[in-house]
């Protein structure tokens, strides 16, 4: 059995009340900490503050425009992220999971405020950590240094994906066109899709049944054989005809 110096209560330091043990085994599966063994994790915890805070359905950790100095862990639970417009038409833009951390890019950002709003979906357990013990992370363990900078990359890509597909009108342009930079980009008619159903239904602004109903049609027109995340492009022409209509 794993031994880690944490009771089941909370521990207190010099600056503040640390995490139980359930709390850091939970931290401990954040893509962010795979490469730091829990009980090095632990040790570095030890006499650093890391509050944890429970949020019920339908609460909000953190508004869009508020000052965000310390990085937001989702623990347990899921959260919704949406931004506001000045007309106050609200714009859903993805669902977060935990175990995963929230707007790594913010926190040493010039500004420093947070772009959306962050809503429980269900109840949530969020972990907040400085940004000055961020850097200690970061210092101290370089695997936790590139795991933060491939996040920051992967959202930009992903961002930029989404902004890339809003030219398009319907939902099958949209999966016509991310199939074919995968084909362009992997050089292959079968293909790896990059995300995951959920993902890719957040990244086309659509639910992710809608996704699927969409892609189990364009496998009965025999324009696409789709498994798991394989996908054979059977007719590109047929893809072309779709992606040049209107």
């Amino acid at each position: 059995m794993l031994e880690i110096a944490v009771n089941c209560g909370r521990r207190i330091t010099a600056k503040g009340f640390t995490m139980t043990r359930k709390e850091l085994i939970a931290l401990s599966e954040v893509s962010l900490f795979k490469s730091i063994d829990i009980l090095d994790l632990d040790k570095f915890f030890r006499d650093k503050e890391c509050r944890v805070r429970h949020f019920e359905t339908g609460q909000f950790p953190v508004c869009q425009g508020d000052s965000y100095d310390s990085l937001i862990i989702l623990l347990k639970g899921s959260a919704g992220t949406s931004m506001a417009a000045p007309n106050g038409k609200v714009f859903r833009i993805e669902t977060l999971y935990a175990p995963g951390p929230v707007g790594t890019a913010v926190l040493f950002s010039g500004q420093q405020t947070l772009p959306v709003t962050l809503e429980a979906l269900e109840p949530l357990d969020c972990a907040y950590l400085k940004s000055e013990t961020v850097l200690e992370l970061m210092h101290e363990f370089p695997g936790f240094l590139r795991e933060y900078l491939k996040d920051n990359g992967n959202r930009l890509l992903f961002l930029a994906e989404k902004l890339r597909l809003f030219q398009f009108r319907s939902l099958r342009q949209k999966i016509i066109s991310h199939l074919m930079i995968q084909v362009e980009r992997q050089k292959s008619d079968s293909i790896q899709l990059v995300y995951s159903r959920e993902e890719m239904s957040q990244l086309m602004g659509v639910a992710r049944p809608s996704l699927s109903r969409e892609l189990s049609a364009m496998v009965r027109e025999e324009l696409i054989s789709c498994k798991g995340r394989s996908v054979t492009v059977l007719n590109r022409k047929g893809l072309m005809n779709f992606m040049n209509q209107g």
